[in-house]
């Protein structure tokens, strides 16, 4: 299969898992936004921007727990939610729609075994002081780093190289207990967690942040840009964006009506093992990466 016919069919699939969420969401009265460089898609070229390769949308706090209490109980066919406290082997804090009937590993240090899917991050209150909650970001941040360390399966001889750069020694101290207590340090880090999450309550918060999200201190901004949301072209459907929508993303990236340079208009994330038309099992695609879990 060519990149080109590649492309068209993840695509379409992750469309697909989006138009999926969507339905959830509006069977359920959840509320979300489409975020980062899918809102720059639907406002700048109405729908995914070409050279992206994945769906963002945040959830208000509220709402994302609600999601992950629904889908406990309720089937969504060939889909499904992969989230920190139902996979063991999940590396991050927030939340996936996944279709079933893909195979996909980004990191085959990493044996987690998903499908495609569309990434779903939860949306906390904050302090109101920006600078309060600019150390929040800092604090969850090292957390963050910690359970990637902690889900990163290394060979032994990248595990000893850790030594040689003393930046990495506490990278290597938490790997080393991991070995022992992979499970215990795991479920510590995610109730940290979870308890900054829920610090301050969302209804009377002026502002909020996504603790998971790649933009550092950006990720804190003012409630009142969200709103009820603004509705944009994206694709075959309309998606909801922040309701001050050029606010919110002026704030993150700047002009976003302006093109990157052609070498920044690149795939950003890594699949070590993919197959789009059926769902293997774990432990087959693990012996074919080779990978000891």
């Amino acid at each position: 299969m060519d990149i080109r016919n590649i492309k068209e069919r993840w695509n379409a699939t992750i469309l697909d898992i989006l138009k999926a969420f969507m339905d959830i969401c509006e069977r359920h009265d959840l509320t979300f936004y489409c975020c980062a460089g899918t809102a720059i898609g639907a406002v700048r070229h109405g729908g995914i921007i070409p050279w992206d390769d994945d769906i963002d949308v945040i959830m208000p706090r509220p709402d994302y727990d609600r999601l992950l209490e629904i889908a406990k109980t309720e089937d969504f066919g060939r889909y499904e939610i992969i989230s920190p406290y139902n996979d063991d082997t999940y590396p991050l804090y927030f939340s996936k729609l996944s279709d079933r009937t893909t195979t996909l590993v980004e990191d085959r240090q990493i044996p987690c075994v998903i499908g495609l899917y569309v990434d779903i991050f939860p949306l906390d209150a904050t302090d109101d002081d920006v600078e309060k909650a600019k150390r929040l970001k800092a604090r969850y941040t090292k957390i963050i780093n910690r359970l990637n360390a902690v889900s990163t399966h290394n060979s032994f001889g990248e595990y000893m190289a850790l030594l040689k750069d003393p930046k990495e020694w506490g990278r290597f101290a938490i790997k080393t207990v991991a070995f022992f207590f992979r499970s215990v340090i795991r479920r510590h880090l995610i109730s940290q967690m979870d308890e900054m999450s829920h610090r301050y309550d969302y209804g009377k918060a002026k502002n909020v942040q996504v603790y998971t999200g790649s933009y550092g201190f950006k990720e804190v901004f003012p409630k009142e840009w969200l709103g009820k949301g603004r509705m944009f072209k994206f694709e075959d459907t309309e998606v909801p964006l922040p309701e001050e929508y050029d606010k919110y993303l002026r704030h993150f990236f700047g002009d976003y009506m302006q093109f990157p340079p052609v070498e920044q208009r690149i795939e950003k994330h890594h699949r070590a093992y993919l197959n789009m038309d059926c769902k293997e099992e774990k432990e087959a695609v693990l012996k074919k990466l080779n990978v000891e879990h």
